[in-house]
């Protein structure tokens, strides 16, 4: 499994740097108004996602062990293609100002990132980590590459370029999904309706319970972008979303964390190996966010003028401002894989419910008096009592003591021989298959 964290945190980091030039890449072509369209656009996509992600999403991993692949594969890829088709034609009456033809796009770009994430997640479910975060990785290449074509090759300065960029980063992802299930394709067949009818009910029940924490968890982290837009102006959205992307940056060790023991518990019958295995865990994350938190706020505002371009100065400050909840909310990443990894997507629904209630108190009070620094404490706030609430819970639930999480020398010593140890597999391998070695 350790093998399988390193392999996922590598993968996530190196997207994590393509997706950080890609902010910059589009703050420097067309600035903080292009760069909070842009945010717009894909929180639009991404709230889409979520209900895509009803049938398509993470609750595929808990059920890929208990069922066939052919009784999972087709009502995924029939339910995403109907929720982004609804999607483009409803989004117009609630964001009158989108234009139509954009509101197309985002009902078709969701439709190509829900069927790639079905088999993405599959893959996981069968834990082809690996795999998985391959086709991932592509996303951030084709996307980076397609903008650097657009904008300083044929000089499409404007979302167009953003549009056909994630077409091509969606679109290369779902075809490299469906070659590596390949061979799960054999023996493929459509089964008779009552067949899907219990597979449906497992989709639908685990799928709603899992989604309706991200439906409310997607409030409490982008509800500021369009009270931004609302109250101040677009270029703030471009602002602020670039010191949340910074931020939001360390989760990934969090995410590479949370993605193979999101697997591994819901393919183990051990409920106190489980707990076991997530207090380690969460221990490991924030150790090392700490550490990588520290060394991001150490930039001055000149750097991130230098980096984005003039607009962006008060990245700095609000990462100061970010940090505390971000840091909290590793935890609650890890605490609530645990849940989802034995089926209690409720816990994640009533933690993020928490989290929310003070997304929409400070969000409506601070962002029209403080802008974007009352967005950072809104953010802040939200992910402080997010994980505050699930830690409480999962020490509660699991009869651990809040002794039990302190981080001790001990555990630094024996997570540095673990990454020494696996370290050393890695050039003995690397050794053994030297074309050179005899």
């Amino acid at each position: 499994m350790f093998k399988k964290i390193i392999n996922t945190l590598g993968t996530k980091v190196l997207g994590a740097v393509l997706s950080f030039i890609i902010a910059v890449v589009i703050s420097q072509a067309v600035g903080d108004v292009g760069k909070g369209e842009q945010t717009l656009l894909l929180s639009t996509i991404a709230f889409v996602l979520i209900f895509s992600d009803i049938v398509s999403g993470a609750s595929l991993v808990y059920l890929t062990p208990k069922y066939p692949f052919s009784k999972l594969f087709l009502p995924s890829y029939v339910w995403s293609t109907l929720v982004g088709l609804v999607a483009a034609a409803v989004i117009p009456l609630f964001y009158p100002t989108l234009p139509h033809v954009v509101a197309l796009h985002i009902g078709l770009l969701s439709v190509l990132s829900s069927l790639s994430a079905v088999n993405t997640t599959i893959l996981i479910g069968r834990e082809r980590v690996t795999a998985a975060n391959m086709v991932n990785l592509w996303q951030p290449v084709a996307l980076l590459s397609t903008l650097c074509i657009c904008y300083f090759g044929i000089g499409m300065l404007n979302i167009n370029a953003y549009i056909i960029a994630l077409y091509v980063a969606y679109g290369g992802s779902w075809l490299a999904g469906l070659f590596l299930l390949r061979n799960e394709f054999r023996g493929f067949r459509v089964h008779p309706w009552h067949e899907y009818q219990a597979v449906l009910k497992d989709l639908f029940r685990f799928g709603l319970l899992n989604q309706s924490s991200h439906f409310v968890q997607f409030f409490n982290l982008r509800l500021s972008y369009y009270l931004l837009d609302t109250y101040v102006n677009i270029g703030s959205t471009g602002v602020f979303s670039n010191a949340v992307s910074l931020v939001e940056a360390i989760w990934i060790i969090s995410r590479s964390i949370a993605l193979v023991q999101y697997a591994r518990i819901a393919n183990a019958d051990d409920r106190a190996y489980s707990q076991r295995l997530t207090l380690e865990l969460s221990k490991i994350c924030l150790l090392v966010s700490t550490a990588a938190m520290f060394l991001l706020a150490c930039f001055p505002p000149a750097f991130y003028r230098w980096l984005f371009g003039p607009e962006f100065g008060e990245v700095t400050y609000l990462i100061w401002i970010l940090a505390p909840g971000a840091l909290l909310y590793c935890l609650a990443l890890i605490f609530g894989h645990y849940y989802s990894g034995i089926g209690k997507y409720h816990i994640n629904t009533y933690t993020a419910l928490c989290g929310v209630a003070f997304t929409l108190l400070c969000g409506f009070t601070l962002i029209p008096v403080l802008g974007i620094y009352g967005a950072a404490i809104t953010t802040t706030c939200a992910n402080a009592a997010n994980a505050i609430f699930i830690s409480i819970l999962f020490l509660k639930q699991s009869h651990l003591r809040i002794s039990d999480c302190i981080i001790t020398p001990q555990n630094i010593r024996q997570y540095y021989q673990e990454l020494k140890n696996h370290w050393h597999q890695i050039l003995h391998s690397t050794h053994e298959t030297s074309p050179n070695h005899e």
